[in-house]
């Protein structure tokens, strides 16, 4: 349980980097940027949120690894 949570928190994390990217590249007309950012509009203007989403999972992975070692 510990590692898909770690992995799905790694993975939140780097797509919330891309969108970042993705936000600053797109007001220099880059086509790649144009369009991940018309894929989800509010993650181009909000990365923060899948970086959020990100945290907690990976609280919740060190959590569960913690618990299991207890064990």
């Amino acid at each position: 349980m510990a590692e898909i949570t770690f992995l799905l928190s790694v993975l939140l994390g780097s797509t919330a980097f891309l969108f970042r990217e993705a936000a600053g590249q797109a007001y220099l007309s880059t086509s790649w940027a144009g369009e991940v950012c018309s894929t989800a509009q509010v993650f181009c203007h909000h990365p923060e949120y899948l970086a959020y989403g990100g945290e907690v999972l990976l609280v919740i992975a060190i959590g569960t690894k913690i618990v299991s070692l207890a064990d």
